[in-house]
């Protein structure tokens, strides 16, 4: 077929596809069987009618699903999986993706060789073909379905991981029918090839999306770059595994997609990010609409209805090894891992929900046609996926509904309730605003407002107070991790530090989400996480090696850095925490007070540990601190430079031109273990509104007369209620502002106190403690009297000043 052709066919076919996207809308089944269904007419005209006959030469090919659509469907799933559920069911997702597949191939096997008289190994064949669930279907429909969640992640990840298991299996079972020979030194080669293949593809789609992803960092390349580069990683993963290799294709993408979404992924900003994940989402609509009209078209009714009693027999042996897996093998390795418990109801969805796709079909397609019964095994396999898809497909989101599975938990009741309320609030917020506007006659939004309060009327019988509190503060821990991001995206904080944190964010939600009657109050764990045993682990080898001495004094430099950036990060997400549950106007006071003090707490820690830094490491902190900030404020500046110039509020000349200062500014930034850069006391003094401006002699005539005095912690600088008249700069340090038992403020370096005591003596309204050593420039009323009387410019500005309080 001309090439022109086969484009025309294939946007008339998405074309198809999108207009029963939209009649689905109002039928009671599924998209993707819609499709199914729509094909199979297709296929059955084209095969009566020459006229349509041009159909059946756009046929589903083994080629094309492995190709084409597996690494697109495979990679968009795997990208949008939540790994951390994964990981955390991973025993259960393991055990049904390996050995159940084996012993379903054997059930099948020796079910179809004991009823229908195949040979054994024919029967093994097809028996490894038909075990994997198909994830293309098992995707397609759960995401349709709004499934919970971990019903999801154990269905997905069963799907995502098992085909690769009946590849292998089914290559080495097609061998030895085709020799039609088998022995048991047979059994370990294809063992160790088992294994071979699947951890071969683990490592090379790992290790070449960790490659993409440092290229991408340090290339400093945007969102159309990481789309593009994640196409590479889906379709070049499949091949090289597949051929380069000889490992499993479906692996290497699965891992390249999982390490995409953790490592680079992340490092670009929240909006970018979603541009990428709604792109894949494009592009699996696309190959699941072609894909499961390929499928209807590739059925022949004819044929099947001729083998209706073979098919019949395959499709209860089918279901039976599924049962006895899922049955079996999912309570015991719950019961082994200690995991939460799989209620049964969950087990019988993920029995009847193991859908079979157009996987099975390729895979059969694949046999070659010299193998004596391939037409009957493509038969069996069209008649069981078609059962699959139009009658288990369908049927599951009433069994989801019948056992209850959807019911909404307590957690689930607060989320419904407070979200009501939001959607109620935004409605009258856009009513408001188009009244104000003199748009909306005030009768009418009245009535509009009625029934949006009956739309969105909550339950009277609402979640109880100990609910809310949860929501409220899971709402606060949402907070922290949306300005976690925001602080990653600024430069604030590295990678490490942004993956460490946001790893002990989602443990702590998880906790609360997991233990329903959980008191916030308490501790969710202290288990150190994933980075913290690394790290652990690598200094335990570095330590006591002469070798390893300058490595691990580096190494440990290292983390004292990041300390500090985990702490000045940890202050700043708090904030934001309780800045969100001040916001939260549907909670009481009560509620509110109970979440704020726990972010209270926290503040407080974090606070206690960078004052005990900064008091006895000054010198780092301060290069620390000069070095970050810094390196913050110009890549603000270079991203704020970026938007402009993408929106055309920037030419290209001027943007070359910026763009080019910062990046020279920002390799010109000391690194941490540089030495410490201070202003001078002539710079410092030159901060102080009042003295600001003058001219340099004056300012170094100030600098000569002002006395360096240190304080130890603890020491009272000045006292509520005394009097004085010197002006005080913090030269390095940190000082707190009390005013009775009110902590007012905490001073640092360069902020300045008791600037009005320069135009007479003065009553102190507040006390200043030293919270660590701490080294103040005092310039008493005296000193600057004593050069008033020679510059003009400052005797004005005292004498203004004293006018304008008088």
């Amino acid at each position: 077929m001309p090439l022109s052709e086969t484009i025309l066919i294939a946007t008339a076919l998405l074309t198809l596809a999108m207009l029963a996207a939209g009649l689905c809308r109002t039928l009671p089944i599924p998209y993707t069987v819609f499709l199914v269904v729509i094909g199979v007419i297709l296929g059955s005209l084209a095969r009566e009618w020459p006229r349509f006959r041009w159909l059946l030469e756009f046929q589903l090919t083994p080629e094309l699903v492995l190709f084409l659509f597996l690494p697109a469907l495979i990679f968009e799933s795997a990208f949008n999986l939540d790994a951390r559920q994964l990981v955390k069911d991973l025993a259960p997702v393991l055990a049904l993706a390996v050995p159940a597949v084996l012993v379903s191939t054997l059930i099948i096997g020796a079910g179809l060789w004991a009823s229908l008289h195949l040979s054994l190994l024919l029967a093994l064949v097809f028996g490894a073909l038909i075990s994997a669930t198909d994830p293309v279907a098992v995707i397609a429909l759960f995401k349709e379905l709004g499934a919970p969640q971990r019903l999801t992640v154990l269905v997905e990840g069963e799907s995502l991981l098992n085909d690769a298991t009946a590849i292998v299996l089914f290559n080495i079972l097609l061998a030895l029918a085709v020799s039609g020979s088998a022995a048991w030194s047979d059994i370990g080669t294809a063992a160790t090839d088992f294994f071979r293949v699947f951890a071969g593809g683990l490592v090379v789609g790992t290790v070449m999306a960790l490659v993409l992803t440092e290229i991408l960092h340090r290339m400093r390349m945007g969102v159309s770059a990481h789309l593009v580069m994640s196409i590479v990683m889906a379709y070049a993963g499949f091949a090289v595994a597949e051929h380069v290799f000889h490992v499993s294709g479906v692996m290497s993408v699965l891992a390249g997609a999982v390490t995409l979404a953790a490592l680079a992924v992340s490092r670009i900003p929240r909006s970018e990010t979603l541009m990428v994940r709604e792109a894949w989402e494009t592009i699996a609509l696309v190959c699941n609409s072609l894909l499961f009209l390929l499928v209807g078209l590739s059925v022949d009714i004819f044929s099947l209805a001729r083998r209706l009693d073979v098919i019949a027999v395959a499709i209860l042996v089918t279901l039976a090894a599924r049962a006895a897996t899922v049955y079996s093998m999912v309570p015991a390795t719950v019961r082994l891992f200690r995991l939460p418990r799989v209620s049964a109801g969950e087990r019988h969805i993920m029995w009847w929900g193991g859908l079979k796709g157009g996987l099975a079909i390729a895979i059969a397609l694949s046999i070659p046609s010299e193998v004596a019964g391939r037409d009957l095994l493509l038969d069996l396999t069209v008649g069981v996926v078609l059962f699959s898809l139009l009658v288990n497909a369908p049927t599951i989101r009433p069994l989801i509904h019948g056992l209850g599975i959807d019911r909404l938990s307590r957690y689930e009741q607060a989320e419904l309730k407070h979200a009501l309320v939001h959607a109620e609030d935004n409605a009258a917020r856009v009513l408001e605003k188009f009244q104000r506007g003199g748009l909306l006659p005030r009768g009418t939004q009245e009535l509009i407002r009625r029934r949006c309060r009956q739309v969105f009327a909550g339950d009277s019988t609402g979640p109880d107070y100990r609910q809310d509190v949860r929501y409220l503060y899971l709402t606060a821990l949402r907070a922290e991790l949306e300005e976690l991001k925001h602080l990653y995206d600024i430069g604030l904080i590295d990678q490490y530090i942004h993956l460490d944190m946001k790893n002990t964010l989602y443990r702590d939600r998880e906790y609360y989400l997991s233990h329903p009657g959980s008191d916030i109050s308490g501790k969710p764990g202290t288990r150190a996480s994933l980075f913290v045993q690394m790290e652990g682990a690598l200094i335990k080898l570095l330590r006591e090696h002469d070798w390893a001495a300058g490595l691990l004094a580096r190494y440990q430099y290292l983390r004292f850095s990041q300390s500090l950036q985990r702490d000045i990060a940890g202050v700043h997400v708090a904030c934001a925490a309780m800045e969100t549950v001040g916001r939260q106007r549907e909670y009481d006071e009560a509620q509110r007070g109970q979440v704020m003090e726990i972010y209270r707490r926290r503040l407080s820690r974090r606070k206690e540990r960078l004052r005990r830094m900064y008091g006895e490491f000054p010198e780092f902190c301060l290069r620390f601190e000069t070095n970050l900030f810094a390196r913050v404020a110009l890549l603000s500046a270079q991203r704020r430079v970026e938007e402009a110039h993408q929106h055309g509020e920037l030419g290209t000349k001027a943007f070359s031109d910026i763009e080019r200062r910062i990046r020279k500014s920002l390799s010109e930034l000391r690194t941490v273990a540089a030495s410490a850069t201070r202003l001078k006391p002539a710079d410092l003094i030159d901060t102080v509104p009042l003295l600001n401006g003058l001219s340099p002699p004056v300012l170094e005539g100030l600098a000569q007369r002002a006395t360096p005095v240190t304080f130890l912690a603890g020491d009272v600088v000045i006292g509520e209620g005394e009097k004085g008249d010197a002006l005080y700069i913090i030269s390095h340090g940190m000082v707190r502002v009390t005013k009775g038992d009110e902590v007012i403020a905490e001073l640092r370096d360069g902020d300045f106190f008791g600037e009005m005591a320069l135009l007479g003596e003065q009553v102190r309204t507040a006390t200043i403690t030293a919270v660590m050593p701490s080294t103040l420039l005092r310039l008493t009323r005296h000193d600057v009297l004593a050069l008033a009387e020679a510059d003009h410019e400052l005797s004005r500005r005292l004498e203004q000043t004293m006018e304008a309080r008088l």
